[in-house]
């Protein structure tokens, strides 16, 4: 049964194959349009002070590496920018597809108490090593894409990626990556060819394989260990998807494998969980082998959106679906996406970044012009997700949740990430021109200025929260902050108002799905509302009326920009007077 889970995959036919040469070039990408043509990936090895004993690059890089390895060396593959290649990293291993999140791959070298590789695997002075990069046809193929030979307990970022949240001893034959690494020797236990997940006895074990992307997927294929009779076996298990949905797997005592499929169902892992034993007390009960068929979502690629001005006259006659097509701004925090829009009212750029797997970066794009992002521009940004990073020009700050930054112009790198993709950080963010550099100030929600408002009579009463404000720090002409409502209020900004110097952006959030904000906005005389969903944002123009009321209490992003950061200059509409 070697290898058997990797001889039953689907093959990927090797088309155009370059043969490796020792090419000492940069690893790019060659582009004609928007096809990628051609990655030319590096393959390096290195010691644990960094020096390189070996480098390879080309399109395929299959060649035998003459170095004997010692404690420490890793190998590092690099294609350049996210992406699928097939690599071996040892002639023991199964050939495996992986998708590399932030383009790169670095493998530390197994040591000899790792009892899960073959004994002559990354032993000796000669090694054979294979990488390929593959097109797109070949990377959204559908096929087994749980198979990684490669991965490791520390390659969070590399998948797939196998988790479990107890090992039994810690001992490496018993490793989650053990399960998804095409092995199948399920006859036996202990170390390879007999390696396996084990989790010991227990009646709280989970078992994750993270994709890093979104996958569809409708078929899974198990071998339990089957060492009968020290083994037990699960008689069922459930298998739980990023969507919330579960799907109950029914196993049996056998050393054949088990199938179990599904309608197809769109996710970024697969998580086994509530594992029932046949036998009482519990005894020890392992996976050999986990397949998971489907394939890989092509994501779109970022893209910048671009709202023109609307005339206040012309807004009088717009139908619902007009009004929100000009205003509101949905679907802003996607998975490993960036949602930007550009609005032509003070040129104002509205975003959500929900990095979980991948990093990233903040790019100008072709609509700016600009060199870098900031090379013009100032922003802002509120963490409104679980716990992230953003790195700028080299230093990070760590964003807690509802932690909010300054980031003024100048600054030319700016990435984000998540430090737990199990709960990704969400960031809000909100940019206008700028005309001078300010320092960076990261303010925590601890350190805005709280300025309470409203009464519980008036169904208003909240706390203003304000991070980029003229009492808090230097900005240009950008304003942010947050504002929440406690229970039983209702109103934000009631009686309602104007500034004809200064644009706004409001994002909604903190509201379950059955609740909802109308949104109040026109000019006094012709008002008009739109119904917003929790984490959906609204444009204001500087002649609308900036008012609203939820279905049950909420809270709200404002960000502001135009002419002055004066916050008393305001034109006060009395409620009476509204139409």
């Amino acid at each position: 049964m070697f290898f058997l889970f990797y001889h039953v995959c689907v093959e990927i036919a090797i088309k155009n194959a370059i043969i490796a040469k020792k090419l000492h070039v940069v690893c790019d990408i060659i582009r004609i349009g928007e096809r990628r043509l051609v990655v030319i990936l590096k393959l390096s090895v290195e010691n644990k002070s960094g020096e390189v004993a070996a480098e390879f690059c080309g399109n395929v890089i299959d060649t035998v590496l003459k170095h004997s390895y010692q404690e420490g060396d890793k190998l590092i593959l690099n294609i350049g920018n996210e992406g699928f290649a097939e690599v071996q990293f040892d002639e023991t291993l199964a050939k495996s597809v992986v998708y590399l999140a932030n383009g790169s791959f670095e493998f530390r070298i197994p040591s000899e108490s790792e009892t899960c590789y073959h004994p002559k695997a990354f032993r000796g002075p000669e090694h054979k090593i294979f990488a390929r990069a593959l097109d797109d046809e070949e990377s959204f193929a559908y096929r087994n894409i749980a198979l990684n030979a490669c991965d490791r307990p520390e390659n969070a970022r590399v998948f797939p990626h196998a988790e479990a949240n107890f090992v039994t001893r810690g001992d490496s034959c018993f490793y989650a990556r053990n399960a998804i690494d095409g092995v199948c020797e399920n006859t036996s236990h202990g170390a390879y060819p007999y390696h396996s997940w084990a989790g010991g006895a227990r009646e709280d074990l989970e078992f994750t394989i993270w994709f890093g992307a979104e996958a569809e997927v409708d078929k899974l294929v198990f071998f339990l260990r089957a060492d009968f009779p020290h083994d037990t076996y699960w008689k069922s298990a459930d298998i739980t998807f990023s969507d919330g949905s579960v799907v109950k797997a029914e196993f049996c005592k056998t050393a054949e494998g088990q199938t179990v499929t599904f309608d197809k169902k769109k996710t970024t892992f697969v998580r086994f969980k509530n594992f029932k034993q046949i036998s009482e007390p519990l005894s020890w009960a392992a996976l050999t082998q986990v397949a998971v068929y489907g394939k890989y979502i092509k994501k779109e690629l970022d893209t910048l959106e671009i709202r023109n001005a609307s005339n206040s006259k012309d807004v009088k006659f717009y139908t619902t679906d007009r009004l929100r097509e000009e205003f509101l701004i949905t679907n802003l925090f996607t998975k490993d996406n960036i949602r930007m829009v550009y609005s032509h009212i003070d040129r104002i750029i509205t975003a959500g970044l929900m990095p979980v797997f991948q990093e990233l970066k903040l790019e100008a794009g072709k609509e700016l012009a600009a060199d870098f992002f900031l090379q013009r521009r100032e922003m802002g940004c509120i963490n409104i997700g679980g716990k992230g990073i953003i790195t700028v020009d080299g230093t990070e700050y760590v964003m807690e949740p509802r932690d909010g930054i300054y980031i003024g112009m100048g600054n030319k790198e700016v990435t984000f990430k998540s430090v737990n993709p199990d709960e990704p950080a969400k960031f809000y963010m909100s940019s206008c021109p700028a005309h001078k550099s300010y320092p960076i100030v990261k303010i925590d929600i601890s350190k805005a200025k709280k300025v309470p408002c409203g009464s519980v009579e008036d169904c208003n009463k909240r706390v203003i929260n304000q991070y980029i404000h003229p009492e808090v720090m230097q900005s240009c002409q950008l304003s942010m902050g947050l504002t929440q409502l406690e229970p039983g209020s209702n109103w934000n900004t009631m009686p309602s108002h104007t500034h004809d110097r200064r644009m706004e952006v409001y994002l909604y959030l903190d509201m379950d799905e059955d609740n909802v904000v109308f949104h109040m906005m026109g000019e006094p005389s012709e008002t008009r509302h739109i119904v917003i969903h929790n984490e959906e944002a609204v444009i204001s123009p500087s002649w609308s009326i900036h008012s609203g009321v939820g279905t049950k209490a909420y809270s709200f992003i404002w960000a502001m920009c135009g002419e002055n950061q004066e916050f008393d200059d305001m034109d006060h509409i009395q409620t009476k007077d509204l139409r």
